[in-house]
Order: structure tokens, then C-alpha cells, then sequence
């Protein structure tokens, strides 16, 4: 498929698609979820391996620290899964996006090191290591890095409700 009909499917401009495309950026949970309508399948379809089956327990060993923001799926191969769990991890100073999003569902966060503010409607929630947040994911959101030295949150959002 490509870029132009894919951003005609899902809503999202071409640009997007493209920084996406050539991880210049990472989506947001809603974008993700309107590409996945676009290809008819499901948001844990991009977190899937190709040759892995679908399991009852998954352990995701750690990967080591990324530079910058990133990313990365903890329980991808879960079968019967209703929670996504993330591991978010934000350069110094950064933004993770500069859009709020929105989804259905709960939203789970937990700040694992630095500091965090989840901006959830017009209310800004400053969280430091071990602090924890819940939400209404259809509440308009964004996580923003405080921290100077980088920060790495773990995010869970329902899954289900995506589908």
C-alpha cells in the first residue's frame, strides 16, 4: 500500500506516515490505532513477531537503554491480550509528542526514573520515580519529559478497547 492511499485510509498525513516510516518519530497509541483500521487488523499486530506464536506467559528479558525517546512493547505474543504494557523512554528536556491524544480505555502510568508530567486535560500531573498515575484514556493526553538526564515511564493502556 502506499503512503498516499494508506494516509487517505487512516487519516494521517503522508509526512507523518513517512517520518514514521523512517523512525524519525514515534506514533502516537491513536495514530497506531488508525493505521491498524487501515490495514484491518489490530493495534498488537505491530508489536507481534512474524514467527512467534501466541502465548499464555510471556518474558520480554530487557534490551538495555536506547538513546532518546523510544518505544518498546513488553508483552507482544500474549494471546487473549486486553492490556499493552510499554516502556517509554524520553530524552532530556523532550516532549514525547507534541499533540494530546486520545483512545478508549484506561491508561496506566508509571515513572521508573527522572521526572515526568502526564498532561491529562488541562491538568498537569508531575510524577517522580515510583509515583503512578490513572486515567480515562478518552481524556485528551500527553507525556512530557522534566527531567535534564532522561526519563523512562511504564505505560499500560487497554488493549481491547483499541481492537
Amino acid at each position: 500500500m502506499s503512503l498516499r492511499l494508506l494516509s487517505q485510509k487512516s487519516g494521517i498525513s503522508a509526512n507523518a506516515l513517512s517520518l514514521i516510516e523512517r523512525n524519525k518519530t514515534s506514533p502516537t497509541v491513536t495514530t497506531l490505532l488508525a493505521i491498524a483500521k487501515a490495514f484491518n487488523m489490530g493495534i498488537n499486530d505491530f508489536f507481534s513477531g512474524q514467527s512467534q506464536d501466541m502465548k499464555e506467559v510471556v518474558f520480554s528479558p530487557g534490551v538495555g537503554k536506547q538513546p532518546g525517546s523510544s518505544i518498546e512493547a513488553l508483552a507482544p505474543n500474549l494471546k487473549q491480550q486486553n492490556l499493552q504494557p510499554v516502556l517509554l523512554r524520553l530524552a532530556p528536556d523532550e516532549k514525547f509528542r507534541e499533540e494530546f491524544c486520545f483512545h478508549p480505555g484506561d491508561e496506566f502510568v508509571y515513572c521508573l526514573t527522572g521526572e515526568i508530567e502526564c498532561e491529562v486535560g488541562k491538568e498537569k500531573i508531575s510524577l517522580h520515580q515510583g509515583d503512578a498515575v490513572t486515567y480515562k484514556a478518552e481524556t485528551p493526553h500527553r507525556i512530557n519529559n522534566k527531567s535534564p538526564s532522561g526519563s523512562q515511564a511504564l505505560v499500560v493502556f487497554e488493549l481491547g478497547h483499541l481492537i
